[in-house]
């Protein structure tokens, strides 16, 4: 009935703002930074480019299904409500700051609750960590609450200085990391419909990052980035809890690089590869614990799309392959006691996507992903070794997205999705119970999510 209501609706709602809309005039497109689509329309308090400002809301209602067990499996909630200063300085100098309120990425420490496992618990991590009630929406990748795929410091999402000198340029703060498409870029809307690549790559840290890039005949040819940041943004993929604390704050002393590149060999055609290496987390021997410890934190990223107009009509194709290197290291292996070695985590996802150009003012595209990722992780690994859980290395996830949006005026996009998701492991989520009649069942598919968005983008 709830699927009924929502598909009704959004069949209503859609054309009509369309149609709406379709009356008014279009706007011209332009390219923002960091894969962001905008309109070349931009708030500008004064005369000169000093200071600029945006605006970018996006906002959700849907049905997940991870949270079914505690009765809120339909939510609705702002995903971001980003204010955007940016501007030049001079000749050389650019700066962006963007700010928003909302920053939910972040699990929280469990009080965990009888028959059910959630890894995030206090005694997981050690006596001084409090537990909050809103731990068991906050887990992990597989039970979550932010529609945003971006963990901030504090408000702060991106805060950058950038020198630029023809091709080259130096960027130093907060930004998000060149890796792979972003989930925007790719056609998703939220972290929900979003594939689990697009959300592991979406990476947000403090550090520097050197910039070339070079066009042909006007258009643009190639990039390349080469980063070295701080913090651990992306610990907690990989169950590395480190005490609850914030994750902007940096837990080893060795920095992490990063390599990217991306190059438009012919128009509609494009090639990105990225490769990282370094460390999260730090060997804690005082106090011995699994979800405090050193772990790797390698990927290699390869990605390309094709797109193509004909007429008014569009079509792209996309995909990623994406090959992550987790799970303690051999020193912090051999200190609690679990097999040495690293994790292999391989996957990919392909997509498609078609828009029609119904006005100048008006388009309508639908888009879909398919996706196969390895399940394996350090959590997985760990219950596997101590035999717990029934739980097993080798198991994949495999997920089948849809989604369904009109754009109007390229200012506002009205949009739904489904995603089937099988998840091989949802206990270990605090998804389903591990004691009872209904031990390591699959409540409604325990993973599966769909929802309407609304987004609109102003800068």
């Amino acid at each position: 009935m709830k699927r009924a209501v929502f598909i009704l609706a959004l069949a209503i709602l859609c054309p009509a703002l369309a149609i709406a809309q379709a009356r008014s005039a279009g706007a011209e497109r332009a390219s923002a930074p960091d894969g962001q689509d905008a309109p070349s329309r931009a708030l500008k308090p004064s005369e000169t480019d000093k200071l600029r400002i945006g605006i970018r809301f996006m906002a959700g209602w849907g049905h997940d299904a991870s949270q079914e067990s505690l009765g809120l499996e339909n939510q609705g909630r702002v995903g971001y409500a980003i204010v955007d200063l940016f501007g030049t300085l001079s000749p050389r100098f650019s700066y962006r700051f963007e700010i928003s309120p909302v920053n939910e990425t972040q699990p929280l420490p469990s009080c965990g609750e009888a028959g059910y496992v959630y890894p995030n618990t206090p005694q997981a991590f050690g006596p001084n960590v409090q537990c909050d009630n809103d731990g068991r929406l906050r887990v992990d990748d597989y039970r979550f609450l932010a529609l945003d795929t971006i963990n901030q410091q504090g408000p702060i999402r991106q805060a950058w200085l950038q020198y630029s000198a023809g091709t080259f340029g130096v960027r130093f703060g907060r930004f998000i990391l060149p890796i792979g498409f972003g989930a925007e870029e790719a056609g998703s809307f939220t972290s929900k419909d979003a594939t689990h690549i697009q959300r592991i790559n979406a990476e947000a840290n403090f550090g520097a990052m050197l910039s070339l890039t070079r066009a042909l005949a006007g258009r643009p040819f190639v990039a390349a980035h080469v980063a070295a940041f701080i913090g651990d943004g992306n610990r907690f993929h990989d169950y590395n809890y480190y005490y609850s604390l914030d994750s902007s704050l940096d837990t080893n002393s060795a920095v992490t690089a990063l390599a990217s590149a991306s190059i438009l060999p012919v128009p509609g055609v494009e090639v990105r590869v990225a490769f990282k290496q370094g460390y999260t987390g730090s060997k804690v021997e005082i106090l011995p614990n699994f979800y405090a410890s050193k772990r790797h934190d390698r990927a290699v990223v390869l990605s390309g799309q094709f797109g193509r107009a004909l007429g008014p009509l569009s079509v792209r194709a996309f995909g990623e392959y994406a090959a992550y290197t987790w799970g303690p290291t051999d020193t912090s292996a051999e200190m609690l006691g679990l097999p040495p070695g690293a994790v292999d985590k391989t996957g990919y996802y392909a997509g498609g996507e078609l828009t029609y150009a119904v006005t100048k003012a008006v388009r309508i595209s639908v888009n879909a992903t398919r996706e196969e990722l390895s399940r394996d992780d350090a959590l997985i690994k760990y219950f596997a070794a101590q035999r717990l859980y029934n739980v097993t290395l080798g198991d994949k996830e495999r997920s089948t997205v849809v989604r369904f949006w009109v754009e109007i005026n390229q200012l506002v996009k009205i949009a739904g999705y489904r995603n089937t998701l099988d998840n091989p492991f949802p206990w270990v989520s605090g998804i389903v119970p591990v004691v009872g009649d209904n031990a390591y069942g699959n409540w409604g598919r325990g993973n599966d999510k769909w929802g309407l968005v609304v987004r609109f983008t102003l800068q």
